[in-house]
């Protein structure tokens, strides 16, 4: 019975970490991810390098978006699963237009979006955000490595299961 029982456990967490190690790219064949720097909240230059050594989970998301908006609550959770670990970053990169960004800063004290907040308006660098990152739908979510490197450019929402897991796998790499 005890063979039985290390023989379902050993194939349970075999299987598990085979799973796992589907949904992430490996560490050598990772894409340097596309550097950009936004303006946050406070109107202060913030750039994607500045969080080396950490998991970043990036949220491209808009005020107007159904969806974006629906994912919130989910994101909420899911931040609060990693509530004290300084190792994991929440962005959130709204591509509001300018004129919009009243309405950004609004929305993200209404919905208490907490993480690093940042807007990348339409026009000159900032638009080129969403080129350099394929954008062709909102929400999307991409994870990306404590090395720098783009772990999953099509990441799962914040309210699906996999999410935490593979933020789990990342910080432990």
């Amino acid at each position: 019975m005890n063979r039985f029982i290390h023989l379902k456990l050993v194939t349970t967490v075999g299987l598990l970490i085979l799973l796992m190690s589907s949904f992430v790219g490996d560490v050598q064949e990772r894409p340097i991810a596309p550097s950009f720097t936004l303006d946050n909240m406070e109107g202060k230059k913030v750039s994607l390098n500045d969080f080396k050594g950490k998991v970043v989970y990036i949220d491209f998301w808009a005020t107007w978006c159904g969806p974006c908006l629906a994912e919130m609550p989910h994101s909420k959770k899911l931040r609060e699963k990693f509530a004290g670990d300084t190792n994991v970053v929440f962005m959130y990169v709204s591509v509001d237009n300018s004129d919009s960004e009243d309405a950004w800063k609004a929305v993200v004290k209404k919905k208490e979006i907490v993480g690093v907040n940042l807007i990348a308006r339409n026009g000159g660098e900032e638009e080129r955000v969403g080129e350099r990152y394929g954008l062709q739908y909102i929400p999307r979510f991409v994870l990306i490595d404590k090395t720098g490197k783009v772990a999953n450019f099509e990441a799962p929402t914040p309210g699906d299961s996999k999410t935490e897991l593979l933020i789990k796998q990342l910080l432990a790499e």
